[in-house]
């Protein structure tokens, strides 16, 4: 069974998300054996300089590192990443299925992601080009990741 890793800077504090992201968990372990990691993000002050956010990415992504796959496929939720289709998106996860046995998402902080996590991912991948609260992007991959499944194994949830 395909491992997948959620790992996710920032806590889920609503509690609505935080029982839309369980549905999600518990509708995935059909298909993987999912583990969500939240890290704590780390404060920054009111309009910090952009040395200050280097510097939490950096602190930020060494945290984040300790949970990247050697073996398998990391992938980083960035702005500059592609988009796919949600069936792209499954055919990816079906592919990369075959050649991995564990796969990791990282979300990044609402600033980002450190540029040493994305050199160590094979794939940066962009939600949209909208922006999204990082809460709802935590959702929203769980979902997609649901739907691939779905579409992978020819069942009718995508329609």
């Amino acid at each position: 069974m395909l491992k997948i890793k959620i790992v996710s800077v920032g806590k889920l504090k609503e509690k609505a998300m935080r029982e839309l992201t369980a549905e999600y968990e518990k509708r995935l372990s059909r298909y993987c054996s999912l583990t969500m990691v939240e890290l704590a993000d780390l404060a920054l002050p009111e309009k910090p300089s952009q040395g200050e956010i280097d510097a939490v990415l950096k602190k930020e992504g060494r945290e984040i590192e300790k949970h990247l796959s050697q073996r398998g496929l990391n992938i980083a939720l960035c702005i500059e990443g592609k988009s796919y289709s949600s069936t792209a998106f499954a055919e990816q996860i079906s592919k990369a299925s075959l050649q991995y046995s564990e796969m990791v998402f990282v979300i990044g902080s609402s600033h980002g992601i450190d540029a040493a996590v994305k050199k160590q991912c094979g794939l940066l991948l962009s939600m949209s080009e909208m922006t999204f609260p990082h809460n709802f992007a935590r959702l929203m991959l769980l979902e997609q990741i649901y739907r691939s499944f779905k579409i992978i194994s020819g069942e009718s949830y995508h329609k």
